[in-house]
């Protein structure tokens, strides 16, 4: 099978562990067991970038086959330390996302590895691409919370509340 095909599987792989994750409630279960601070809106525009990002990947995959293996590692990553292991931790309190996890994301990470033929250093570069571009939400919302990132006064953000203040006096 080429690496193609393997990288569209991913991003079907990834919708429909989108959709376990919804169903049985992941966003509750990351909040209370990982401590993840975010709402909503925030975990769906995760959720849609990462199936923006992994059909680039799918579509690049001839041309950056080292792209297509990062979304690969994205997830295997992703079953792996943001399901799994947080099981594991938590005392085995089941994680919303697990089973299609294993299910798919296991084989198709490891087809798409077994089969790719490329030299071990874009393996490795593909594994640092995946674990940086799923790390990348968990930094952003590490720094949301620190000062610096916050938004300020003169913000975009604060514009309506500022024009609504103005209105009411």
């Amino acid at each position: 099978m080429s690496l193609t095909v393997l990288a569209w599987l991913a991003v079907g792989a990834y919708a429909l562990h989108i959709l376990e994750e919804r169903i049985l409630g992941w966003f509750d279960w990351a909040k209370k067991t990982m401590n993840l601070s975010m709402d909503w809106n925030t975990y769906t525009a995760i959720e849609v970038v990462f199936l923006i990002v992994g059909a680039i990947a799918a579509m690049l995959a001839p041309a950056l086959p080292v792209l297509a293996l990062a979304f690969a590692a994205l997830l295997v990553i992703n079953v792996t330390f943001f399901h799994l292991l947080p099981m594991v931790i938590s005392g085995g309190t089941f994680s919303p996302g697990a089973i299609s996890g294993v299910l798919l994301f296991y084989p198709v990470g490891y087809y798409a590895y077994a089969g790719s033929g490329l030299p071990q250093s874009m393996v490795l570069w593909s594994v640092a691409i995946g674990a940086a571009v799923i790390l990348w939400p968990v930094v952003l919302l590490k720094l949301k919370d620190q000062p610096y990132f916050r938004a300020s006064g003169n913000s975009a953000a604060a514009l309506p509340t500022r024009r609504l203040a103005k209105r009411r006096k």
